[in-house]
């Protein structure tokens, strides 16, 4: 455990000696700061309350005698939530280079004659990448607070609003509603991680890992509506991505369930970690 340890550590220092990582933390910034810099003197606030606050949603604030929440802070975290989608790509794009650049640079020799099993250096490069999806997300909503808290201002610290929690819309904290959008996010990325990782190691190079999974991620949507008059629809990867739709009852694929939908992502995980966990522990490297 002491050798994991420290080969996480070793991994996480190797990773921000890269001008790329720190590449990361300065485009969020400049997405977050920009974001509110339009949304505070370009965008009309009201206008656009209106538009989000309309339909069913409207109907269910009504109904449980709560006022539409001002645009405020937490109005401007729960928006970035959506720019988990740019951390997926740039977390894909460090699954499959972790694991290239010791074939790239003939570091993996070395690397492997070190007193930990393969297993156990595998297993380092795997949590490293899990470890900075969640620091690029902690960071990304941390900066929208303070960011949200300077331009915005805050109504209340935990106000209560409507959200779609799966039975139907029902009242919850923001909190609550933040960390549900983060978890149905933090899924697909995971997964297409893990894809990104695998093909990697398959093939000992980035660029189809990164192609590969940037693909299946951007277009799952459109893959899944081309073949979605075929049973085996139900079964693909990309089908099952966008867990907030089937969660809230709007599925691609009509009768899907969320049991159903992380089954069949559990599956595909199990296949990713053992294919890759098993090319790695058999490869020869010796002539690398």
């Amino acid at each position: 455990m002491s050798n994991l340890r420290q080969l996480i550590k070793n991994e996480f220092i190797k990773l921000h000696h890269y001008k790329s990582t720190w590449a990361m933390y300065i485009i969020l910034a400049i997405l977050l700061i920009g974001s509110a810099l339009i949304t505070n003197f370009v965008v009309d606030q009201s206008m656009m309350i209106n538009q989000t606050f309309q339909g069913e949603l409207m109907q269910a604030y009504q109904s449980m005698g709560l006022e539409v929440p001002a645009y405020d802070m937490w109005a401007f975290v729960a928006e970035n939530i959506s720019y988990i989608s740019f951390i997926t790509i740039f977390i894909i794009v460090v699954a499959a280079k972790i694991i290239s650049n010791e074939y790239k640079w003939g570091t993996i020799k070395l690397l492997l004659i070190r007193p930990a099993g393969r297993g156990t250096v595998l297993a380092s490069k795997y949590i490293t990448v899990l470890l900075f999806a969640v620091v690029l997300i902690l960071y990304t909503i941390v900066l929208s607070l303070l960011i949200g808290l300077i331009f915005f201002g805050v109504d209340a610290w935990n106000p209560t609003i409507v959200d779609n929690m799966g039975s139907g819309y029902t009242e919850v904290s923001i909190i609550a509603s933040i960390g549900k959008d983060i978890l149905f996010q933090l899924v697909p990325l995971i997964i297409v991680a893990t894809l990104s990782f695998m093909i990697a190691i398959l093939f000992k190079g980035s660029a189809m890992a990164i192609a590969a999974s940037i693909v299946i991620y951007i277009a799952a949507p459109i893959i899944t509506m081309m073949v979605s008059q075929y049973e085996i629809a139900k079964y693909l990867l990309t089908a099952h991505l966008n867990l907030q739709e089937i969660f809230e009852g709007s599925p691609i694929i009509e009768g899907t369930s969320l049991g159903f939908s992380i089954a069949v992502l559990l599956v595909y995980y199990i296949v990713f970690m053992a294919a890759g966990w098993l090319t790695f522990k058999k490869r020869d490297v010796a002539g690398n």
